[in-house]
């Protein structure tokens, strides 16, 4: 599906304001490596391994392991409740040269391929993935927002992107001219290999908000328990900061950061209007520490899109919380409030 003036959710589909999951992942094994593809490092990994487990997903339909990687998702996103996923890209690692490198790169997931599986599934909202070290990328931006994109992700920690950086202004400027949206990982990455875990605090996303971009932190800087540091303060004073700032659940609900929501369920209103669901797929959601607030078997385990979105209702986190990413697809302000901004 497109996200454009004439097929906006909520404008042509319907009044109300649809259910997102502004976090999506679908991964590619390299049959077609034009596709997308992961090192043999990736494939080989432990967590890796334990993910094909906790999925099944050897047993979906499908005659190579992407195919049937995109017939589990498809699947479970006919299945859900949501009306609508942003399934993200991946792009490669770059060299500061502008050059690729695919020697350095464990997992990636080409535009084309969110794209195309955009216009199969009618659920789908493509979120394309640019390197900001790349000699094209605004030139790459320009064509993913003719072919329908309106979100970027920059993972900054595994494509080695420090987005504070001078070099990245006419990448910034052109995106804001175009009305994309920004997203920015943030937060310690355990699940590929990263350049460096530096460039995943959210202070260091000022340049692009300064330009006035709409940016979203995926997982709100927030780190596991066991990580040295914890970005999720800086985030927290970076929203007092900048209202064109915003944060996705992504990875959230799970055992190594069961934390995290309690501590954003005790933010104030302002606060968490600005916060949007995002599931991290197909990283299942732990139920084990939020028994209390969902009950032992509810109906939704059946499917990980549904049962993290449960998790996550249990915290109240708002009327806006499900519908948060359309409000900045659809260019809505936030709803008014919050401190002073300097």
């Amino acid at each position: 599906m497109r996200f454009d003036e004439d097929s906006r959710p909520g404008v042509n589909e319907s009044p109300s304001r649809p259910v997102i999951d502004a976090h999506i992942h679908i991964f590619c094994f390299g049959e077609n490596p034009t596709d997308g593809f992961m090192s043999d490092t990736t494939r080989r990994s432990w967590l890796t391994r334990l993910l094909m487990w906790m999925t099944k997903l050897e047993r979906e339909p499908g005659d190579t392991l992407s195919a049937k990687m995109r017939h589990m998702l498809i699947r479970h996103l006919e299945q859900s409740v949501l009306d609508y996923a942003i399934v993200l890209a991946q792009d490669a690692i770059y060299g500061q040269d502008g050059v690729r490198r695919d020697a350095d790169t464990h997992f990636y997931v080409s535009n084309d391929y969110v794209l195309e599986l955009a216009r199969e599934c009618p659920k789908v909202l493509p979120g394309v993935s640019i390197n900001l070290w790349r000699a094209d990328a605004v030139r790459e931006l320009e064509r993913c927002h003719a072919a329908g994109a309106r979100l970027v992700k920059i993972h900054t920690a595994i494509q080695g992107v420090d987005p504070s950086l001078q070099r990245f202004d006419p990448f910034y400027r052109r995106a804001a001219e175009l009305g994309m949206v920004l997203t920015f990982h943030t937060g310690y990455e355990h699940a590929c290999r990263v350049v460096s875990q530096k460039y995943a605090d959210p202070a260091l996303l000022a340049r692009p908000l300064d330009h006035g971009l709409k940016v979203i932190a995926a997982h709100l800087g927030t780190c596991a328990f066991f990580d040295p540091e914890d970005f999720y303060p800086n985030f927290v004073a970076m929203m007092g900061r900048y209202e064109n700032l915003y944060g996705d659940t992504a990875v959230l609900a799970t055992s190594i950061r069961w934390h995290a929501l309690r501590r954003l369920a005790r933010e104030p209103a302002w606060f968490r209007a600005r916060i949007m669901h995002g599931s991290d797929y197909p990283l299942p959601p732990s139920r084990f520490p939020y028994l209390l607030r969902t009950g032992l078997f509810p109906k939704e385990r059946r499917n990980p899109l549904d049962m993290d979105l449960l998790i996550k209702r249990a915290y109240g986190l708002g009327p806006d919380y499900e519908s948060g990413v359309w409000r900045l697809l659809a260019g809505e302000k936030p709803p008014p409030g919050g401190p002073s901004l300097q």
